[in-house]
């Protein structure tokens, strides 16, 4: 099992996909950070990656894109216990996320 610092490192890769892919869906609360993004332009292929504080666990796998839509669903669900503030739609918002992840290094 990886260790938070190796689990912090590998989810900062794919925190920066998920921010350089398009569409994708970035979530960052007191509890987790989360993205939601496609593998390359086809969209057949998708990553679903968490991962928790204070512990710095990692949940990553590959799904197709209706099961995307449907975690997606599920996210959105709990958006109204972290506020819609949550999600990342700003550098400066995704730079907060980089920070907060650059605590379990």
């Amino acid at each position: 099992m990886a260790d938070k610092t190796e689990n912090a490192k590998e989810f900062g890769q794919l925190l920066d996909q998920a921010w350089s892919h398009t569409p994708s869906f970035i979530c960052c609360n007191s509890d987790y950070i989360y993205c939601l993004f496609p593998t390359d332009d086809t969209h057949e292929t998708w990553v679903e990656a968490s991962i928790t504080f204070p512990d710095g666990s990692l949940d990553k796998k590959e799904i197709p894109p209706t099961k995307a839509i449907a975690l997606l669903i599920e996210e959105l669900k709990v958006l109204p216990d972290y506020g819609a503030d949550s999600i990342v739609t700003s550098k400066a918002k995704f730079d907060e996320a980089v920070a907060k992840l650059a605590s379990l290094l």
